[in-house]
C-alpha cells in the first residue's frame, strides 16, 4: 500500500480553490488527464512550495533519487519497461530519515499529491477484491510525499515522488497493515517546512476519515 489510486474527480478549479486558500499558484492550469486506476511510473500531478508560491508538476510515480544521475532510467538489457528496480512509489515513516533512497529528498525535498481514492485489494490469489477507500466528506485527499530529480542520458531529466506511507488503524487495519499518509489543509505547512517536526503527521492515520466502497 499505496500501490494504485484514483484522480477520476478531480478537477483543476477544485484543486486551484483549496490551494490557493493556503498559498498563490505560479503554473498555469494543467491538463489532469483524470484517470481511475493511476499505476506507479505514471506520471501525476504534484504541489510543493516555491519561492513563497505553489509549483505544481507533473512527475513520476515512483522516486528516482538524485544520486542515480548519469545512470539510464531505462535498461532493456534486464526486460524490463523501467530499468530502476527499487519499489520506490512507497516511502516507509519509519525509515524515511535513514534509507538511501529517501532521506535526502525527506530532509529537503517535500510535496503533497492530490487523489481522489486509493485501492487496496483483500482475498486469495485469483478471487481478490479491490476496495476504494475515498473521504467521507467527498473532498480531495492529499497524500504527504517527497520528490527528487535526476538527469538521465535515455529520459533527460526525470522529476519523481514517492507517497509516505505508515502503519494502518482502525478497521483500515482490516484491509491492510499499511496506510497511506494523508494531510488535512492545515498540516500542509508543517509537512512541506523541512524544518519542522512532521513526527506527529506522520503518525497520524485518522482512518474515521474515510469510507469504504467495493470497486
Amino acid at each position: 500500500m499505496c500501490g494504485r489510486f484514483d484522480t477520476s474527480h478531480l478537477t483543476w478549479a477544485d484543486i486551484h480553490a483549496q490551494l490557493s486558500l493556503f498559498l498563490p499558484l505560479t503554473t498555469v492550469p494543467l491538463n489532469l488527464e483524470a484517470h481511475d486506476d493511476v499505476r506507479p511510473t505514471t506520471p501525476q500531478l504534484t504541489a510543493r512550495i516555491e519561492d513563497g508560491a505553489w509549483r505544481l508538476e507533473k512527475m513520476r510515480w515512483g522516486l528516482v533519487p538524485f544520486w542515480r544521475n548519469g545512470k539510464p532510467l531505462k535498461d532493456t538489457t534486464k526486460g524490463a519497461n523501467d530499468g530502476f528496480k527499487l519499489t520506490t512509489f512507497n516511502c516507509r515513516v519509519e525509515t524515511c530519515q535513514t534509507a538511501s533512497t529517501f532521506k535526502g529528498a525527506f530532509q529537503k525535498r517535500r510535496c503533497i499529491v492530490p487523489a481522489s481514492a486509493w485501492f487496496d485489494w483483500t482475498g486469495q490469489p485469483g478471487a481478490k477484491v479491490k476496495h476504494r477507500f475515498a473521504r467521507a466528506d467527498g473532498r480531495a485527499i492529499w497524500f504527504a510525499g517527497l520528490w527528487d530529480r535526476c538527469a538521465t542520458p535515455d529520459a533527460g531529466e526525470v522529476t519523481s515522488f514517492a507517497i509516505m506511507t505508515g502503519p494502518s488503524a482502525g478497521w483500515l487495519s482490516e484491509y491492510h497493515d499499511r496506510a497511506p499518509v494523508i494531510l488535512e489543509q492545515h498540516e500542509w505547512a508543517t509537512w512541506l517546512d523541512p524544518s519542522a517536526d512532521a513526527e506527529a503527521l506522520l503518525r497520524q492515520v485518522r482512518p474515521d476519515r474515510f469510507e469504504l466502497r467495493t470497486a
